[in-house]
């Protein structure tokens, strides 16, 4: 993720902390000024965005960089109040590892929506949950190269580490932790409206790559036996995106199946309606898996923080992945209507917010240089 800056012989500087990493090279009132100052902008900026999460509509109020540092300090003002001591504020300056710049606008987007509600599909990115811990701010105290993969993601890992790495940062209400696969339905209103983050992928290309990573969510415990074939596993196991978004909370244990997405009811069309609209309304992240780089352009465009390598990394192979699409012929012509309409849906809003944020392949080229230079 690159070197670390600010080290005890770096001073912050270039826009960054202003903070040397000896205490008594700066007083308590100074810092504490600073903080003042600082909180009067981002009230501002917080002002604005709680009314809308579209882009700043004065260009000036998002015209300056914040640093990472700033940025964790800002959206963690109260620490003025609460900190025992001008060491720990210190501390809180030095967390990150890399230099990430932010505006005004894109920190107070992301002080508004935390906690984030990130809802994972089955087989959409495990890396996103890296993404979104690097965001600035998200987890102050992450171990330093941390990544989520196979071996911390398995049950009640991450979210007990979470709770101390990103205090305040993720909701996992009713849940296992904040990358668990549970149904939102019964939680919708009081943990995900306004905070949901979402990836989705093609209906029949996430059905494959489910299928593939060991049946991910097949009902063994209502068919005592693994599915007989891929077509099988698709019919029941569809709809996989529209019962999390719109089922109580199932998410149970892979060796037997008791998950949400794999409960046998089909999706209805109530539910497809229903998730449509959650989606559009109560999503202020949706990005789609099969555009990726530009999903995560976008969500550095409307959230701030430096485009990092691991950003565009899988971390988290699956049993038989493929780096092309999967051919679906297996399938027979089967599709996954419910899931359609969804990602439908998705590629509509995913569309328009490449729109209203200036997103493109030729604007994010610096996101991407970025990206290749923490190599």
């Amino acid at each position: 993720l690159g070197p670390r800056r600010g080290s005890a012989t770096e001073p912050f500087h270039k826009g960054r902390c202003f903070v040397e990493s000896s205490a008594s090279s700066m007083s308590f009132v100074s810092l504490s000024l600073f903080l003042s100052l600082s909180s009067m902008v981002l009230d501002r900026a917080l002002a604005g965005a709680r009314q809308d999460l579209r882009p700043c509509i004065a260009s000036v109020d998002c015209s300056s960089e914040w640093s990472d540092e700033v940025a964790y300090l800002q959206s963690h003002i109260q620490l003025r109040s609460k900190s025992s001591s001008f060491a720990e504020l210190v501390d809180a300056c030095q967390l990150s590892e890399v230099p990430l710049a932010s505006t005004p606008c894109q920190v107070a987007r992301l002080q508004v929506v935390r906690p984030v509600a990130w809802i994972h599909v089955p087989k959409t990115g495990t890396t996103f949950g890296n993404v979104l811990m690097y965001l600035p701010g998200m987890c102050p105290f992450l171990p330093p190269g941390y990544l989520l993969d196979d071996q911390h993601h398995e049950p009640g890992y991450v979210g007990h580490k979470t709770d101390l790495w990103c205090p305040g940062s993720f909701s996992y209400e009713g849940r296992r932790d904040f990358g668990d696969h549970y149904g939102v339905g019964g939680v919708y209103k009081s943990s995900v409206e306004g905070h949901g983050f979402i990836m989705l992928r093609q209906p029949e290309q996430r059905i494959i790559s489910a299928y593939n990573f060991f049946q991910h969510s097949w009902p063994k415990w209502l068919f005592h036996r693994p599915a007989k074939d891929l077509l099988e596993y698709a019919q029941v196991c569809s709809g996989c995106a529209v019962k999390i978004l719109t089922r109580k909370a199932i998410d149970g244990d892979l060796s037997t199946g008791y998950t949400v997405c794999g409960n046998p009811p089909p999706a209805t069309t109530v539910e497809v309606t229903l998730a449509k609209q959650r989606l559009r309304s109560g999503f202020v992240f949706v990005g789609i898996t099969d555009e990726w780089d530009l999903s995560i352009c976008l969500l550095h465009a409307i959230f701030g923080g430096s485009c990092l390598a691991t950003d565009f990394e899988v971390v988290r192979l699956g049993s038989n992945r493929s780096e092309n699409l999967y051919d679906t012929s297996e399938l027979m012509g089967y599709k996954d209507l419910a899931d359609g309409a969804l990602f439908e849906e998705a590629s509509a809003v995913f569309s328009e917010n490449l729109q209203r944020y200036n997103v493109s392949y030729e604007s994010c080229k610096s996101c991407f240089q970025q990206a290749s230079s923490f190599k």
